[in-house]
């Protein structure tokens, strides 16, 4: 990765950041979204909005997040929060603890205990109050990475 600086007086208080790449893959992508997210302060709460009430977590409390339909599951330390939306939604307000291991399914890295062999070639992630979940081949890589492996 190449980065420079250029100086440009015209911008007076403004940063312009230009990405070049040959094609736009998911480290663009993850790096457009780390940029976007710099000067923006970080929430440690998620505000969730359930069917008859606003209910916040604690970041640093969630384990793992689900989705079956527009059915969402916020599984916690203490407690299940079950509501609607988008995972896709969801991951963009998370910070970098977490990271999406399936299409259905998003998990909390500091509450990672191992990682097993499944079925079908899928391995399962086994977190903190015995939950667990499936990884798949797709998702795969992107886990491996962010563990350092």
């Amino acid at each position: 990765m190449k980065v420079e600086f250029k100086k440009d007086e015209s911008l007076h208080d403004e940063i312009k950041v230009e990405v070049k790449s040959a094609e736009q893959d998911s480290t663009i992508n993850k790096l457009l979204a780390y940029i976007s997210k710099f000067d923006k302060q970080e929430r440690s709460l998620l505000p969730i909005k359930t069917s008859d009430r606003i209910v916040t977590i604690k970041m640093n409390t969630l384990i793992k997040i689900e989705v079956q339909a527009t059915s969402l599951t916020y599984y916690t330390t203490e407690e299940v929060v079950k509501t609607t939306g988008r995972l896709y939604q969801v991951l963009e307000v998370l910070n970098d603890d977490f990271v999406q291991v399936s299409r259905h399914s998003i998990i909390n890295l500091n509450y990672l205990e191992s990682i097993e062999n499944g079925f079908a070639g899928n391995m399962i992630v086994m977190l903190a109050n015995n939950l667990k979940t499936d990884v798949t081949r797709k998702y795969l890589p992107e886990l491996e990475k962010e563990l350092g492996l």
